[in-house]
């Protein structure tokens, strides 16, 4: 039976990921027109591994549900070299490295502290090897995810919201989070902080700060 709630939980949040990346694209597409917003992967970690004393520099990406970037790095030349691996790039195994700007995770029903861990440990790596990244949790459902563990294992997010602090009702639909932002005034509103603070990450900095 937690075999078939946990598949559920998966269908669903595989559609609204669907969805939240077509409603986030639709708010940035004016400001930000060179801007992509898809799921895919990025470079995690970087290490070097020995194999029988040949050395070997490695390359780990990880898959994420959205990313938000403009730039992409061509890595034709590390893709032929002998003593470099790259474990499966994004894009197909394309030529082109993703430079993320902004990062977000997802889950439907909340999240168990062993994910927030995960995770967190995941935004952390990402935010090793891209400094200007932000690394988001977005939760359609905050469920039993409370504060006190959002804050305690969730330390390396940059931004941590649920877009509603309930449990799930029933199936998700293709469509469904779109429907509910045109009648959902809470809702919406909820969302447009959530892109607002995408867009700030976005936006050129008329600043002298490095960081």
């Amino acid at each position: 039976m937690e075999e078939l709630s946990l598949e559920k939980q998966s269908r669903d949040e595989e559609i609204w990921n669907d969805d939240l990346i077509i409603a986030i694209q639709k708010k940035l597409e004016s400001e930000f027109t060179k801007i992509k917003v898809i799921k895919g992967k990025v470079l995690k970690d970087i290490f070097l591994h020995n194999e029988k004393g040949n050395y070997s520099l490695q390359f780990g990406f990880v898959d994420q549900d959205i990313i938000i970037y403009e730039e992409t790095m061509d890595i034709t030349d590390l893709q032929n070299a002998e003593n470099i691996k790259l474990h499966k790039n994004n894009l197909r195994n394309s030529t082109d490295l993703i430079i993320p700007q902004v990062i977000c995770e997802l889950k439907y029903n909340g999240i168990t502290s062993h994910g927030l861990i995960i995770y967190s440990d995941y935004a952390a790596q990402i935010k090793s090897i891209f400094p200007d990244c932000k690394y988001f949790l977005a939760m359609k459902y905050k469920k039993s995810s409370t504060i006190n563990k959002l804050f305690r294992h969730g330390r390396h997010f940059d931004k941590i919201i649920a877009f509603d602090n309930g449990k799930s009702k029933g199936k998700y639909k293709k469509g469904d989070f779109l429907t509910e932002l045109e009648n959902n005034s809470d809702l919406r509103d909820i969302f447009e902080e959530f892109v607002d603070e995408i867009k700030k990450v976005l936006r050129v900095k008329k600043t002298y700060f490095m960081k």
